[in-house]
C-alpha cells in the first residue's frame, strides 16, 4: 500500500510517503513559514523523492487534532481535498495517539499537549499487538484531573511523552518514577502516522471528516457568549 502522511496539528510539519511498510521520503520542517505555505511544496518534494505522483497514492492518512487550531484546519483541508478529488482513502489519526507512537510500547502512554494554565490535550495509550488502543479517551483536562485518571496505575509503568518544563513539574512532583519524555525528543513523525494509518478504517465519508479539537475555539467562545444555544450543528466553525 502506498501511503502519503502528513501532519501540521503541531510546530514542526511532517510529511512521509511509505510504501508497504517502507518509508520512501520523510521530511519534518521547523521553519517559521506557516504550515499553510509549506505543506503542498513539501508534499509534492516528498512525491518526487519517492518517484510516485499523487495519483499512485492508495491511502491518505492525517492527524486530526488535537493541537494548533488554524495548524489541524490546514492539514485536514489539504487532505480532505485531496481524498476527494482524487477519489482516495482517508485516514484521520489522534494528533495524541501519533504523539505516543514515540513512547516505550511496554509502558503506559500519556502523550501531552501543554494547554496552558495547568492544563492539556491528553490521552491515555496501551500497545496491543500492532495497535495502541485508547484506554482513556482522548480530552482536554487539568494535570490534576488527568493524575487521578492515573491514580489506579502502577507509576513505574506510566510514561509521558511531550512535556513540557510545566507539566514536568507538574508530573515529577506527583509521579516521581514515572518516565517522561519532553516535548524536544517527542516531536510527530509523519512515517509513525503511515503506520498507524495502516490499523484503522478509512473514513466512510470525506465530506464529513472534521477536525478533533476537544474544546471550543474562540469563535465558539463568542458565539455562545452572545446568547446562542448548541444545536447540534458543529458546523459554525469546525467543517472544513
Amino acid at each position: 500500500m502506498k501511503i502519503l502522511a502528513f501532519d501540521t496539528s503541531n510546530k514542526p510539519l511532517s510529511v512521509a510517503v511509505v510504501v508497504d511498510g517502507k518509508v520512501l521520503a520523510h521530511t519534518e520542517s521547523t521553519e517559521k513559514k506557516t504550515h499553510s505555505i509549506s505543506i503542498l511544496p513539501d508534499i509534492k518534494e516528498a512525491l518526487k523523492k519517492s518517484d510516485l505522483t499523487i495519483a499512485d497514492i492508495d491511502l491518505i492518512a492525517v492527524a486530526k487534532g488535537p493541537g494548533s487550531y488554524t495548524g489541524v484546519r490546514i492539514a485536514v483541508t489539504v487532505a480532505k481535498t485531496l481524498a476527494d478529488t482524487l477519489s482516495k482513502n482517508l485516514v484521520g489519526v489522534s494528533s495524541l495517539q501519533l504523539l505516543a507512537a514515540d513512547g516505550d510500547q511496554e509502558h503506559i502512554l500519556i502523550p501531552l499537549m501543554d494547554a496552558r494554565n495547568d492544563n492539556a490535550f491528553a490521552g491515555v495509550y496501551k500497545a496491543v499487538g500492532n495497535k495502541l488502543e485508547n484506554v482513556i479517551e482522548d480530552q482536554h483536562t487539568s494535570m490534576e484531573k488527568l493524575f487521578e485518571l492515573l491514580k489506579n496505575y502502577d507509576e513505574n509503568s506510566l510514561e509521558f511523552i511531550n512535556a513540557t518544563p510545566r507539566l514536568q513539574e507538574l508530573i515529577q512532583n506527583q509521579f516521581p518514577n514515572a518516565k517522561v519524555i519532553t516535548t524536544e525528543n517527542s516531536l510527530p513523525d509523519a512515517a509513525k502516522l503511515a503506520k498507524l494509518a495502516e490499523t484503522i478504517k478509512p473514513v466512510e465519508d470525506v465530506d464529513d471528516f472534521i477536525p478533533t479539537y476537544l474544546r471550543l475555539t474562540q469563535a465558539e467562545h463568542d458565539w455562545y457568549a452572545k446568547g446562542h444555544k448548541d444545536d447540534g450543528n458543529v458546523s459554525y466553525v469546525e467543517e472544513v
